[in-house]
């Protein structure tokens, strides 16, 4: 919905990223044009993880000829997507970040712009009250989507909390006006082998709940249902082929997927934006 802000928070590694940059790309197929802003991931991985996740199956090693061309021709197909990418990474100044949003609404009809995350976009602001900095700069971002008719996705870390304590509204770090500001706060939780996220707030019609999610570990999407054959006691925390984490529990153990299964196409990024 246009003209909202939308506070996302969750644990460190629970898969926030990888839950957005699947929300991002369902809107991108339905032609919402989107701009992503990752203070966090450079670019280069997140759109690496957005190709996965387009590809609906891991990206093989592009070594062979054939692998190549399948790979050329996934880029082609993800480049016609209505993506959008900032170019600011790690401490940014907030004026700059909604000069470019500014400048992504006229220039790219942009509808939906995610900023992930807050506290990395401020580690560059020079104050003694971290508090107030993230104050102003929810207070500009609120503006800005109203004024502009966008939404915006904000990603706020929680406060630290002991492991497995389920979150609540008031364990978004800093102060209420982050969720007083939000038309809607969602949560991603972590719970032993159980993941889900949770509606804690929505200004639009009161509705709230929960929705389970299952990591899928071949297309790094995630699924409401466990997949097809699986138990849902398989699903646990485990890591990638490469070492690397899988963003929190609910992670099938499969084996990596052949190539051959790649959706005819990654490519060519489109441009990002600058101010």
């Amino acid at each position: 919905r246009r003209g909202e802000l939308t506070v996302l928070s969750g644990p460190t590694g629970a898969g926030k990223t990888t839950l957005l940059c699947q929300l991002s790309l369902d809107f991108a197929e339905q032609n919402v044009n989107t701009l992503w802003g990752s203070f966090e991931i450079k670019n280069t991985r997140l759109i690496q993880k957005l190709l996965q996740q387009f590809s609906r199956h891991p990206l093989p090693n592009p070594g062979h000829p054939r692998i190549r061309s399948a790979l050329n021709a996934l880029a082609d197909r993800f480049e016609t997507l209505p993506l959008y990418f900032l170019k600011f990474h790690g401490g940014s100044d907030i004026d700059d970040v909604l000069d470019a949003m500014d400048y992504a609404t006229y220039v790219h009809d942009v509808e939906h712009i995610i900023l992930d995350n807050m506290q990395f976009m401020l580690t560059r602001q020079n104050s003694k009250d971290k508090f107030d900095v993230q104050d102003v700069a929810i207070e500009k971002f609120r503006r800005f989507a109203t004024e502009r008719n966008v939404h915006v996705t904000l990603v706020v870390h929680p406060r630290k909390e002991d492991e497995g304590v389920k979150l609540s509204i008031s364990s978004i770090y800093g102060s209420a006006k982050a969720t007083q500001e939000a038309d809607t706060v969602i949560l991603l939780q972590n719970e032993a082998k159980r993941k889900y996220i949770e509606v804690k707030k929505n200004r639009f019609d009161g509705t709230t709940g929960i929705c389970n999610l299952f990591f899928q570990k071949e297309s790094g999407r995630y699924g409401e249902t466990p997949e097809p054959g699986i138990d849902a006691g398989q699903y646990y925390n485990d890591k990638d082929n490469n070492g690397n984490g899988n963003d929190g529990a609910g992670v099938k153990n499969t084996e990596k997927g052949s190539s051959s299964g790649i959706m005819e196409s990654v490519g060519h990024i489109p441009e990002p934006v600058k101010p």
